[in-house]
């Protein structure tokens, strides 16, 4: 029942849609917040393989790293958090393919892009099934090709939008504009943020997106507590952005630890952040600094492997 899990995952945990905890999967812990997100991250965690992340390797992983980014992507959190087997997870997480540039790219291979009317084709993916089509026409231009020194690079050309001497960096509204070698691109900026222009040390004019925090970010990957509100910085193409959640309305604690950012129980721990065990067929695993103990069976699964992550317990 394994699936491969691409991308990343996020849940709402302080909103209307949010789920209740099944009583069979509840856990041992008396966090009731956190029961129906470590149930969730369990069946996540065993709906992945070793070419996932590894923050969605392991249920206690998970539970981490969703709390920290639960607002950031919405329509993805909210797909997730009712998914009810690996099938509905990988549909969640799998941007539906294109056939159009799937069938190009797999009929030639080694073709990173093309051009096909208005459309740009981007290749990725074993046999191209991750491929995307971008309608360059919605940008108000065309698919053509620029030269970069010796490289010929294809994209979209968009004279309203990147008209000559435009900066290479900019806002248009909530998003980046990106204008290089008569490449357009547009790439709004996640949920919570908004668009800043500035300058860098030469005095070009640069764009990123920014969130309302008292601080923002200047490197991907950086992490921080303000009180009870964890922050991480998060790369996002071109610019950084930063992701934030309350621990505090969870009954957490914010702590930094090696670096990352997370909520933990307050006060001393119930339990030790060691791999994930088997108990019959539930699967237990200590995450935010309580002890959970889920039922592989009603979340669909056979039994509890204690070696299906590679010594780390998952369903299966």
């Amino acid at each position: 029942m394994r699936r491969a899990l691409a991308g990343s995952i996020v849940a709402i945990v302080a909103c209307a849609g949010a789920p209740r905890a099944r009583p069979e999967t509840l856990a041992e812990s008396t966090n009731a917040t956190l029961a129906p997100i470590a149930s969730q991250c369990a069946l996540v965690a065993s709906c992945a393989d070793e070419h996932d992340a590894s923050a969605f390797r392991t249920p206690q992983s998970c539970v981490d790293w969703y709390i920290v980014n639960a607002r950031a992507e919405a329509p993805l959190a909210d797909c997730l958090i009712h998914a009810k087997s690996c099938a509905d997870v990988n549909a969640c997480t799998h941007p539906r393919v294109d056939a159009r540039a799937t069938t190009f790219c797999k009929a030639h291979p080694g073709v990173l892009s093309a051009c096909d009317g208005s459309d740009l084709l981007t290749c990725q993916g074993d046999d191209g099934i991750e491929s995307t089509a971008v309608d360059c026409a919605k940008l108000g231009g065309a698919c053509a090709e620029r030269r970069s020194g010796e490289l010929v690079v294809r994209g979209c050309v968009a004279p309203k939008l990147c008209p000559a001497g435009a900066p290479e960096h900019r806002c248009d509204g909530d998003a980046i504009v990106d204008c290089q070698d008569g490449i357009a691109e547009r790439n709004a900026c996640p949920a919570g943020f908004h668009c800043t222009a500035g300058h860098d040390e030469s005095g070009a004019v640069t764009a990123r997106c920014e969130s309302a925090a008292s601080r923002d970010c200047t490197l991907g990957g950086a992490a921080f507590c303000e009180g009870d509100v964890a922050y991480v910085c998060v790369q996002n193409g071109r610019f950084t952005g930063m992701h934030s959640a309350d621990c505090g309305a969870l009954g957490l604690a914010c702590a930094v630890r090696a670096g990352r950012v997370s909520c933990v129980h307050r006060g001393p721990p119930a339990c030790a952040p060691d791999p994930a065990t088997c108990d019959g067929d539930d699967l237990r695993f200590c995450a935010g600094g309580d002890r959970f103990r889920v039922s592989c069976k009603h979340l669909g699964f056979a039994a509890c492997d204690p070696s299906g992550g590679g010594g780390e317990a998952l369903c299966k």
